[in-house]
């Protein structure tokens, strides 16, 4: 039967065993990010689509691990996981900090010769090989961080007034930020398979012309298409984005 493997054994992911699943959609959150974004898409997708969403080191129950500050300590390990846990077919879809890490992933993968995905879906994040202007917040002081962090948006306003609960969360927060902050774009050869990249209407981060880029990493089939909202769009019209998404997994 075609579904997944291993679902519940890897501290990897997040989702049901998958074992009716025909095909599954995997997800990587955003900097600050974890699996809870993803945890009522199964039930907005096509019957039959299993929803995998990735849990980093540092973050839920593997609050204990060390976070990964690069995007090589994110993506190595998780190209072995994919490879024992999928055993049919699969999208890999990221937002924000999440679509770079699924680019570099779906690289990896081609490098050791895996089963890619049949497609990659990019939410809000320019195209990997424009260069980053944003000023670099990760080694700001604690309450220039969280500045930083509500003028982006995402984090909950509650829990940015709490400092006990920061001083828990800056760590990974911290790591996440530094993987944005660090990632350079290395040249190679355009990916073979579909790339559908979502631009928020009112993304100043990752605005349409940024992502219209992507269209540079695929031989295959580009598709650019725009939710309304902000940088989060992804939190806030769920339903939008996964009926785009209907049309890849």
């Amino acid at each position: 039967m075609i579904g997944t493997r291993q679902t519940r054994s890897s501290r990897w992911w997040t989702g049901r065993s998958g074992q009716a699943a025909e095909r599954t959609l995997v997800c990587l959150p955003y900097a600050g990010g974890g699996p809870q974004t993803y945890q009522d898409w199964e039930g907005l997708l096509p019957t039959a689509t299993s929803v995998l969403a990735v849990t980093p080191p540092g973050r839920g129950r593997r609050f204990g691990e060390t976070p990964c500050r690069d995007v090589p300590s994110m993506v190595l390990p998780l190209t072995g996981e994919l490879a024992v846990t999928l055993d049919g077919p699969y999208t890999l879809f990221g937002h924000s900090l999440g679509a770079t890490t699924a680019f570099e992933l779906c690289r990896e993968i081609r490098r050791r010769g895996l089963r890619g995905p049949t497609a990659l879906v990019v939410s809000g994040r320019q195209a990997p090989d424009l260069p980053w202007t944003e000023a670099p917040i990760s080694g700001l002081p604690d309450a220039e961080f969280a500045d930083a962090l509500r003028e982006l948006g995402g984090t909950p306003e509650a829990v940015l007034q709490q400092p006990e609960l920061m001083r828990i969360l800056l760590p990974s927060l911290r790591a996440d930020f530094a993987i944005v902050e660090a990632y350079r774009y290395q040249d190679e050869a355009p990916l073979d398979i579909p790339i559908l990249a979502l631009a928020g209407t009112d993304d100043r981060r990752a605005p349409v012309r940024r992502m219209s880029g992507w269209a540079r990493q695929t031989n295959a089939s580009f598709t650019l298409r725009t939710v309304r909202g902000g940088h989060f769009f992804v939190d806030t019209e769920p339903a939008v984005v996964t009926g785009l998404l209907s049309a890849v997994v």
